[in-house]
């Protein structure tokens, strides 16, 4: 998968639908690309594959390991810490999850519509963790990791299924 990152703290809204005081005083944005591989478990809730059935379409969910790589730019809009102005890139691993609705066009081919998160191993999307030196470490908090969040629309093409017994088989041979 492919995408964009976007993040403004001027997006950012607190308890009262103001601008909450570390993102107003940060007033950073960051933007870049990202890159990812996943693999991982998905589970369909109904048999839309079966072409005699009157259901093509399944909600999902999905767990997995992603590995990714992203590059990225952070510029401040204030004049208070020139430090937050950075460019680097990020190649690390995440834990994706997921929910959807795919859809069976035929028996491989699918349409999807899926929205996901997924937690980081590392701290340096944004380019702020906390650790460095400098005024930086009043805007960023060493203790937790990144997050990225993810919608999008897919294709994809199912190689395999595997098939369950059917129930009534289960009975037919009991008799």
């Amino acid at each position: 998968m492919g995408g964009m990152l976007r993040a403004d703290d001027r997006n950012v809204r607190g308890l009262n639908g103001n601008l909450p005081p570390l993102s107003a005083y940060r007033d950073a944005h960051l933007k870049g690309n990202l890159l990812e591989l996943s693999g991982g478990i998905e589970y369909n809730f109904f048999d839309f594959h079966d072409r005699l059935d009157k259901v093509h379409f399944t909600p999902y969910v999905f767990i997995g390991v992603t590995g990714f790589y992203a590059n990225t730019e952070v510029e401040s809009n204030t004049l208070l810490d020139p430090e937050l102005d950075k460019k680097g890139s990020t190649l690390s691993l995440a834990v994706p999850v997921a929910v959807g609705f795919k859809y069976a066009l035929s028996r491989h081919w699918n349409l999807g519509l899926e929205v996901g998160a997924r937690k980081t191993f590392t701290d340096n999307l944004d380019h702020i963790d906390g650790k460095s030196r400098g005024q930086t470490d009043r805007i960023g908090n060493p203790n937790d990791q990144d997050w990225y969040f993810y919608n999008g629309l897919s294709v994809s093409y199912t190689f395999y299924k595997i098939h369950c017994p059917d129930k009534r088989d289960d009975k037919a041979k009991k008799k």
